[in-house]
């Protein structure tokens, strides 16, 4: 589809200003402006963020502190306890990081991951019975359990203590859990409550968490801290060196769990990730990291351990065990202490990976072809697409999706033989919100969860085509124009020549890049292509040299061949949109070409 480049307005006497008092280029000022930042104390805040100083402490977070202390009498007076997370990368590491935790400290505890075909996304009764019936005393969620709340009667009635670790979308009514830490809930009355029960007075008066954001992992990481803090920090106690440590191992796991979930990596999620990810990968970093870096191609030394890397070498293979249903698989991983099942494992979850990018390439054609064949690609509002389609994999396409058409998409995966609901994964366009548009079509739905961006669901299969009238009839209503367009937001014109290798080392103080605080993207206008080809297995990239003004940069478009014909002919010149990055290969400034147009006579 084609994008509307929105080029960024900002300020240049107050980044003038800025450039002047916190002594960075004016680039760097420019580029913080666009972002947001407003003082010269703001950009040294974000640009040096760091642990000690910018993330909060533990007992802020709503609930955290009544989590932990029930816990800690879990672990004390020997109950058995499991932890229940979600099956996705922000889940698994989460689990990891209490898991470890509660057995330093002792505990009787054990994990457990539910599949995501047999039983789907968050907590389950009937787990909760079979965990009961194993005697198991205590369960404290990672990731899942805040809409849970027939699953907490289910826990009561059969004496399990229900704490809840999540980061999802509250609804207004909340589980009857011993207790619930939760970044978006808030205080009033001497109460944490769901923001969506209060009245607009009540909002005004209730004690908020500064930054709601945070992910699962991140709040299981606020747990495991809070525990560390009970445990140690009383009269005559001291923390262990070992405890010290799992702890900043638990940082780099919080770190890539936060990555790989897209929350914005903003304020606290800047700064675990900024922080995070130094102690993902050291000399003490357990065997079953350093087996998942090896599989991912990791070379010390030579391979950037940013933020991009985490996100799409690291993520990938730990999603697909749990995409795949073998969510346990993973877990194992980052917890065994033996070279030899470590390196098994890490080779399987590699394969498994592997499956996961075939199947990913059939549903995607699949689903495209049903949207060519039976619905209005230019003119339906969203596009609610259902097929025999693996539902590990289906979020994945549906963001493809998202990305090529530009609207809200939900993919359902039905079973082959009928006999179970289908379940889908949806995905948004930016400014859309996903969420309180299935809860307006709740009626049609036998559960579902999620935030504004992306969301899960599962559905009688005879409600498909009811459900998908009333969810383009929603989004028709509420999408704006310009949501249905897809923008390019570019930071400014810049001529290639600006581009020095320095130039761009400086643009790397902006990182980590990811959700809310993308790598920068600059444009460049009256370009010539040359020496344009195709390039990689299927010629499925495009690359070219591109000159202007004396100056050439090797640039790739990937998944654009497409482009090879349509730029033609070269001698024409063409406006650019790129991101920069220093190749890996000989060191040079590359482009990676995001989308280009004709230019205006």
């Amino acid at each position: 589809m084609p994008k509307r480049w929105i080029i960024c307005k900002y300020d240049n006497e107050l980044a003038r200003s800025i450039s002047i008092s916190a002594q960075i280029s004016d680039l760097i000022a420019a580029l913080l402006v666009t972002r947001g930042i407003q003082t010269r104390d703001a950009a040294n805040a974000f640009l040096k963020t760091n642990l000690k100083s910018h993330l909060r402490d533990p007992f802020l977070l709503p609930g955290c502190r009544e989590v932990a202390e029930h816990l800690l009498d879990a672990v004390n007076s020997k109950q058995k306890i499991v932890v229940y997370g979600d099956y996705d990368v922000d889940g698994i590491t989460g689990i990891v990081i209490l898991l470890q935790t509660l057995k330093d400290l002792g505990a009787d505890v054990d994990y457990y991951v539910p599949s995501r075909f047999d039983e789907g996304y968050g907590l389950h009764s009937e787990a909760i019975i079979k965990l009961a019936q194993n005697g198991v005393n205590v369960i404290i969620t990672v990731d899942c359990g805040i809409s849970s709340v027939e699953e907490a009667k289910t826990a009561a009635e059969h004496g399990i203590k229900l704490l809840i670790t999540d980061h999802h979308t509250p609804s207004d009514e909340l589980p009857n859990a011993l207790a619930i830490t939760h970044p978006q809930l808030v205080r009033l009355a001497g109460k944490y409550v769901s923001v969506k029960s209060l009245t607009p007075e009540e909002i005004g008066t209730a004690e908020k968490y500064p930054f709601p954001l945070l992910c699962g992992s991140a709040v299981a990481l606020k747990v495991a801290w809070a525990l560390g803090q009970l445990a140690f920090n009383g009269p005559g106690k001291l923390v262990p060196p070992q405890f010290r440590e799992r702890l900043t191992e638990m940082l780099g796991l919080a770190a890539l769990g936060t990555v790989a979930d897209f929350v914005p990596l903003q304020d606290e999620n800047r700064t675990l990730v900024r922080g995070g990810l130094q102690y993902l990968y050291s000399p003490k970093s357990s065997i079953g990291l350093k087996q998942l870096f090896a599989v991912a191609k990791y070379v010390e030394g030579k391979t950037r351990l940013d933020s991009e890397y985490a996100a799409f070498q690291l993520a990938p293979r730990l999603n697909a065990a749990g995409r795949l249903g073998q969510a346990g698989l993973a877990v194992e991983l980052l917890i065994g202490n033996d070279p030899k099942r470590a390196a098994e494992l890490a080779k399987e979850i590699d394969e498994l990976n592997e499956s996961r990018k075939i199947l990913e390439k059939r549903i995607a054609k699949e689903a495209e072809q049903q949207i060519l064949e039976q619905f209005d690609s230019v003119n339906d509002p969203a596009f609610v697409l259902a097929g025999d389609w693996h539902r590990g994999v289906i979020g994945i396409v549906a963001g493809r999706l998202v990305d090529q058409f530009h609207r809200p998409v939900i993919l359902l995966g039905k079973d082959k033989m009928g006999n179970v609901p289908a379940v889908g994964s949806a995905r948004s366009v930016s400014g859309f919100n996903l969420y309180t548009a299935l809860e307006s079509c709740r009626q049609f739905l036998i559960r579902f969860g999620g935030h504004e961006a992306a969301a899960g669901l599962t559905i009688d299969e005879r409600e498909i085509d009811a459900f998908r009238t009333a969810f383009c009839k929603i989004v028709a209503e509420r999408i704006t124009k310009e949501e249905r367009i897809a923008e390019l937001l570019i930071d400014g014109f810049f001529p290639l020549g600006a581009f020095t290798r320095s130039t761009v080392k400086q643009i790397l103080l902006l990182a980590p890049f990811g959700s809310a605080n993308p790598r920068p993207i600059f444009a460049a206008e009256k370009v010539l292509v040359q020496n344009a080809k195709t390039m990689g297995k299927d010629n499925s990239h495009f690359a070219a040299e591109f000159h202007q003004n004396n100056v050439t940069l090797r640039g790739v478009a990937f998944n654009r061949k497409n482009w090879f014909d349509e730029m033609q002919p070269f001698d024409k010149p063409i406006d650019i949109a790129f991101r920069v990055r220093i190749s890996d290969f000989n060191q040079q400034v590359e482009l990676d070409i995001l989308d280009w147009r004709r230019v205006t006579p």
